[in-house]
């Protein structure tokens, strides 16, 4: 049996989590690939009790399940999930989102308390306290002492590899460690004053709904599209801006310039490219770089106004 650890350096909790053979494609890739990783932790916010995180790896947005659960809600808890949208996920309590899912392992019957104990944690920093609460994972068993952000492919030209360079550093920079033009944005420091009548939370709002599809549908769309189809790379090319130039000079608006300075260069780069392989190697490297702002953007907002707006009873 392969066995995960699955380590939450803040509240200093630690499972175990069996890898199962319902989808034994998606195990191997993450028995082979993945581990040793850590990313900053993210509770679902919309879902239930459900914890995820973001992988430091693109395979998972076009590695297709062999297998999902058609109703997620029916998963005993500590179910552990693999997600194309890049994530691990975790159950641990009740579910409101049915929608299907690939289970790849489950936390050991012993460890689900523990595991309980982290949902909670989590869900207060995520909703309350905005502690960082990094998460680790590895094989059971392994000492690791680092766990590295793993480095794109490299390309010919030299200027597209300096751009990817950058890329590349900036996420590994923010991995578990706030990026700061969002902790500028979530403090009101936005040097355009984006928001209308002198304020600023109809401008975090706009972030959330532009970073996250940016991310999740564009860019990872992308990806997707370059590894499962024959797509030319000239036509690759042709419909890559019309995905992500226009959300991205918003975000620069809003306060995330780096990410628009990205996004333009990459549009400009893609004439220098060989091949898809170089397509891939650019586009994978800012998607991460997007997605991880939306993970933090998801752990920095205001969260707790939530109170203001609970179900009706009865």
């Amino acid at each position: 049996m392969r066995q995960l650890e699955i380590e939450w350096v803040q509240p200093r909790i630690t499972v175990t989590a069996d890898l199962t053979d319902d989808n034994p494609d998606l195990v191997d890739m993450v028995w082979n690939r993945l581990v040793p990783y850590n990313s900053l932790q993210n509770h679902a916010l919309v879902s239930g009790d459900h914890l995820y995180h973001l992988l430091p790896d693109p395979e998972p947005i076009h590695r297709a399940a062999e297998y999902k659960m058609r109703d997620r809600t029916e998963a005993p808890d500590g179910t552990v999930f693999l997600s194309q949208l890049q994530h691990i996920g975790i159950k641990y309590g009740p579910l409101t989102e049915y929608l299907p899912a690939a289970p790849i392992g489950h936390v050991v019957p012993d460890d689900v308390d523990a595991l309980r104990s982290a949902g909670r944690y989590c869900w207060d920093a995520a909703y309350r306290t905005k502690e960082v609460v990094e998460v680790r994972v590895r094989r059971k068993g392994d000492r690791v002492d680092d766990y590295p952000l793993p480095r794109p492919p490299r390309v010919g030209d030299p200027d597209v590899q300096r751009l990817i360079d950058e890329m590349h550093d900036a996420t590994r920079r923010s991995w578990t460690d706030p990026p700061e033009e969002l902790v500028d944005m979530h403090a009101g420091r936005i040097g355009s004053r984006a928001g209308s009548r002198d304020q600023y939370f109809s401008t975090l709002v706009f972030l959330n709904g532009e970073v996250r599809p940016l991310g999740y549908n564009a860019l990872n769309g992308l990806v997707r599209l370059v590894r499962t189809t024959d797509l030319p790379l000239e036509t690759l090319r042709e419909i890559t801006p019309g995905f992500i130039r226009t959300p991205a000079e918003f975000l620069g608006y809003t306060g995330l310039h780096a990410l628009e300075d990205f996004t333009g260069r990459s549009v400009k780069a893609l004439g220098a490219l060989e091949d898809r392989e170089e397509y891939f190697a650019l586009i994978s490297t800012l998607a991460l770089y997007t997605n991880m702002l939306n993970t933090w953007n998801l752990h920095l907002f205001p969260w707790d106004h939530g109170k203001e707006y609970p179900y009706p009873r009865g």
